[in-house]
């Protein structure tokens, strides 16, 4: 095994939040396993590395199932954001066997096939009546008016939460998912603090108020779900609500952002879509893999002795997986910056995970995302930009602050 070469990649730099990808194809292709000191982290941005790394068993997303703060050589969590840690305490996305495997098998049971085939008209049906709404109007935002709006409509309704609060948690998600970005102010970790404060009594209200009027929904399920007699606690169940309703739209919304952006400025892909010669389903994985919702996702090594791709990588160290590099590796993808929806393989793009945190949520993301392209397609083909969209000022979390459009020419 060989010692990490340094990369001086930043993610944080302005050159690097306006356009990642030639950052990222340079670091591929010249030092595809890396540290970045300015990160604090060793870097895999190679198709096959990343895929590795996701289902490496030496490598975890949290470590406090195994270690001290002080055994493994990190500072212990802030605890100014408390109420931040408590919301993600039990989150899917940050916990590991053995309570990762009781909490995902109870609610993989939700995502079964025939649930997700059952959404199919409701989310087409949702999608079609923000569309209607808004042909009419001469400008509205695809994010504000349209791919907020839908995405929480559907996973709020999936969970069996009351419309009436759709507005707080998508200003509660947007808080809360900065905490996820690489050099986060304090000013808006408290702002997450405070979202997370007041999301942790609001999924508390939701599990009281469904275990005395249970419905056929997936809280309702969950406070009545047990695995070997034994059932949640209402901390489990308050964070498993907080992620499937935080990450069960944010990266639906941007995608859904990202990619019509990307077919307005390539109209001849949009065209392919609207004509019916590419399907909506086979479009939005090109849309997934060329401009990726999230950028980063990060594991703990857990052991000595781990290496990728020859590269020695010490215990304790975090590795952050490059999703926008992996999905535009040329020993995967031909001619991989061109956005080209007719890819036949564009579905190998990495960005749903792999390994025990492989996005349980996926099949749903595709079936709301199909719904908006082919509603799109069909309702509102001349859809264009007015002017050029701003980035979000965050690299993890990739999407833009708002995108102005007209529905027609």
């Amino acid at each position: 095994m060989t010692s990490a070469p340094q990369t001086d990649f930043d993610p944080t730099r302005r050159e690097v939040l306006a356009d990642p990808y030639p950052h990222l194809d340079s670091l591929r292709e010249t030092t595809p396993v890396a540290y970045a000191p300015a990160m604090g982290r060793y870097v895999v941005s190679s198709h096959a590395n990343v895929f590795a790394c996701q289902r490496n068993p030496k490598l975890a997303r949290n470590y406090d199932h195994l270690y001290t703060d002080e055994e493994f050589g990190q500072e212990p969590k802030d605890a100014r954001w408390s109420n931040f840690w408590q919301a993600e305490k039990w989150s899917l996305l940050e916990i590991e066997p053995p309570s990762h495997t009781r909490l995902r098998s109870l609610v993989s049971k939700a995502f079964n096939p025939k649930k997700v085939l059952s959404l199919q008209e409701p989310t087409m049906k949702r999608s079609e009546e923000l569309l209607l709404d808004l042909r009419d109007r001469p400008q509205f935002d695809l994010l504000a008016d349209y791919a907020e709006p839908y995405s929480v409509s559907i996973i709020a309704n999936f969970l069996g939460a009351d419309r009436a609060h759709e507005t707080l948690f998508l200003d509660w998600a947007h808080a809360m998912v900065r905490m996820h970005e690489v050099d986060t102010p304090d000013d808006e970790k408290q702002a997450a603090n405070d979202a997370a404060g007041d999301f942790l009594l609001a999924a508390q209200d939701l599990v009281d108020y469904k275990r005395k009027t249970p419905g056929d929904d997936l809280i309702s399920h969950l406070v009545q779900a047990e695995v070997e007699g034994v059932g949640l606690t209402d901390e489990e169940l308050v964070s498993l609500i907080i992620l499937i309703l935080n990450a069960g739209h944010e990266a639906v919304v941007n995608t859904t952002g990202n990619g019509l952006t990307a077919l307005m400025r390539h109209p001849d892909q949009w065209d392919l879509v609207t004509s019916g010669q590419v399907p909506a389903r086979q479009a939005v994985e090109e849309l997934i893999r060329w401009d990726p919702p999230l950028q980063m996702f990060e594991r703990w090594v857990m052991e000595d002795g781990v290496e990728v791709d020859g590269v020695s990588i010490p215990f304790g160290a975090q590795i952050a997986m490059l999703y926008g590099a992996a999905n535009r590796d040329p020993n995967v993808f031909d001619d991989p910056s061109k956005f080209d929806v007719s890819r036949t393989n564009a579905s190998q793009h990495i960005n749903f995970g792999g390994g025990i945190h492989a996005c349980v949520g996926s099949p749903l993301a595709r079936v709301e995302l199909n719904a908006t392209l082919t509603t799109f397609a069909r309702l509102m083909p001349g859809i264009h930009l007015l002017e050029e969209p701003v980035r979000n000022d965050a690299f993890v979390i990739w999407g833009y602050k708002d995108i102005q459009v007209s529905p027609s020419v």
